[in-house]
């Protein structure tokens, strides 16, 4: 799939964060009993990769342009333009310098920017927060780009309709023991049945051998 975004700054921001987040795989963990859904990537690192491609690339280069790659493991943000001033790979987290100064000021003037240097910082804490590697920097030969590693085939929990779960046919019930299966290493009857108390004793047995043969 592949799709042009064209307009006003604010205007390619959304559309590339919406199409981001519309063709983001979502996973479901258990904490304790209670079923949570999480998309692959934490929206808001995706947002500040996003944005920082937007407010940092360098307008001054033609017939270039910024690049969004969805793989089945990763999301590339790839912007025209190397690191400017005194900025480098090695020291961009902990230095500060702007090539469009009137840019980031006018995007942080539209709640685009929390805290105007910080965008790098912030990618950093939120795959942190979501047990995801660290983002990967990396200048090319005429460009910058910034990578954020997923979870890949490891996401657990693939809700219905995903690659990993769809060819298994499975109803929900199923599912969830899929998922606190795949969280915990085991599953016991009565585990399932905490997950699941509308099925009798009698029909869980039942229906988690039925399970077992499909898988």
């Amino acid at each position: 799939m592949k799709e042009e975004i064209r307009g006003t700054l604010p205007q390619q921001i959304r559309r590339a964060e919406a199409f981001v987040v519309d063709n983001l795989r979502r996973g479901v963990r258990l904490v304790g009993l209670e079923r949570i859904e999480e998309p692959e990537y934490p929206v808001k690192a995706v947002r500040e990769a996003i944005v920082n491609a937007v407010a940092h690339r360098d307008y001054q280069i033609h017939g270039d342009e910024i690049r969004l790659l969805l793989f089945s493991n990763r999301i590339e943000f790839y912007s025209p333009g190397r690191l400017p001033g005194h900025i480098t790979v090695d020291n961009l987290v902990d230095e500060r310098f702007s090539r469009n100064e009137a840019i980031v000021q006018v995007l942080a003037d539209m709640g685009f920017i929390e805290r105007l240097g910080y965008g790098i910082d912030r990618m950093l804490r939120l795959m942190a927060e979501a047990k995801l590697p660290e983002p990967r920097f990396e200048e090319t030969a005429a460009g910058f780009r910034v990578t954020l590693l997923g979870h890949g085939a490891s996401l657990f929990g693939f809700l219905p309709g995903s690659r990993r779960w769809h060819q298994l046919n499975l109803n929900e019930r199923q599912e969830k023991a899929l998922a606190f299966l795949a969280e915990r290493d085991r599953i016991t009857n009565r585990d399932y049945q905490e997950l699941c108390p509308e099925v009798s004793p009698r029909r869980s047995g039942v229906t988690w051998l039925t399970w077992l043969t499909k898988t």
